[in-house]
């Protein structure tokens, strides 16, 4: 037989029972709780971050144009495979076809954008941007133009033909000559301040006269202002030319910077420079002279591109050019062209 319980532990076994099913009876609770909330609260779903597609079957309507359902349409489509074997090489046909407007059967947007694609792509292919023509750059020192015909440095423009564009053309004639200056700039930003007759810086005659040696008078400056006597020039005169008996013969060679009064001298007896010797019964190619006018007014690469065919007559028309000046207001350095004609 068991051993009998003392009054104290067997209220402890009861109280330890008590708390067992008080425990259960508290989580059997719970769980009874928990699912009738379930099932009383429906569950909510947050489609906020979701993307949501509803077909929604519409009405029947017809086609814009066509004046037949969209209903028609699927049994068209559905048609359409039936053809017999023969009809295989209808996408050929179909494209030749297309362009009857009589075929009721106007493709769906997908398929009217297949055409247009085709078309396009010649198109876009035969459409080219214009090439940008080459344009040289500044033609450099030292180097030479065969030809008379060349082009100039204008600014904003380019290497443009002389003659046209935005240019500056200055011409003159002297004593049977023509001068022609052609600057690369507008009127307003380029020009010519000072010109000296080229003429005076030609080669002198070889034989004078004697009766227009002594038609030789004295230099006045208009009104009455005397700058050198007859006899004085004359005797500048004979530095150079030695009279042989009948005539006056040039024997010692003129420089460039003493013609001019030279030339002055006979102009003033009476001869006729438009039939100067150095010119009589020849046929003279046009001097050319390249040449460029700083943005401080200052004239560089100055050369000849065209000979006359005498190096003499070369040398003389560079002189008298160099002795002109030039202004620039365009800030450029701008390149020009000189024309000597006989």
């Amino acid at each position: 037989m068991s051993e009998a319980l003392t009054y104290e532990e067997r209220e402890q076994r009861k109280r330890t029972i008590h708390s067992y099913i008080i425990a259960i009876a508290i989580y059997a609770l719970l769980l009874g709780v928990g699912i009738l909330f379930d099932i009383l609260r429906p569950e909510s779903i947050d489609f906020s971050n979701k993307s949501l597609i509803v077909n929604i079957q519409g009405p029947v309507t017809n086609d814009i144009g066509k004046g037949s359902p969209i209903e028609k349409e699927e049994s068209l489509v559905a048609e359409k495979p039936a053809p017999p074997p023969v009809q295989v090489p209808k996408p050929q046909a179909d494209t030749s076809a297309k362009p009857k407007p009589a075929e009721p059967l106007v493709p769906s947007p997908s398929v009217e954008a297949e055409p247009t694609p085709t078309p396009i792509v010649p198109e876009t292919a035969a459409v080219q941007e214009p090439e940008i023509p080459w344009i040289p750059g500044e033609r450099g020192p030292g180097s030479r133009v065969s030809s008379s015909e060349s082009s100039v440095l204008a600014p904003g423009e380019g290497q443009v033909p002389w003659g046209t564009g935005e240019a500056v053309r200055i011409t003159k004639a002297e004593k049977g000559n023509t001068v022609e200056t052609t600057l690369g700039g507008s009127s307003d930003s380029v020009g010519q301040s000072l010109y000296v007759p080229i003429y005076l810086s030609m080669p002198l005659p070889e034989i004078v006269p004697a009766e227009l040696f002594n038609a030789i008078p004295p230099e006045i400056v208009p009104p009455n202002t005397l700058i050198a006597s007859a006899e004085s020039r004359k005797r500048a005169f004979l530095n150079y030319y030695s009279w042989n008996g009948k005539e006056y013969r040039l024997t010692n060679p003129v420089p460039l910077e003493i013609r001019d009064k030279l030339w002055e001298m006979l102009e003033d007896a009476g001869y006729n420079v438009e039939k100067a010797d150095y010119k009589a019964g020849r046929l003279l190619n046009p001097v050319v002279i390249g040449f460029s006018i700083t943005k401080d007014r200052q004239l560089r690469g100055v050369e000849i591109l065209q000979s006359s065919g005498d190096p003499e007559i070369d040398a003389a028309v560079l002189y008298g050019f160099k002795r002109a000046s030039f202004w620039n207001k365009s800030g450029d350095t701008i390149q020009e062209r000189f024309v000597y004609r006989f």
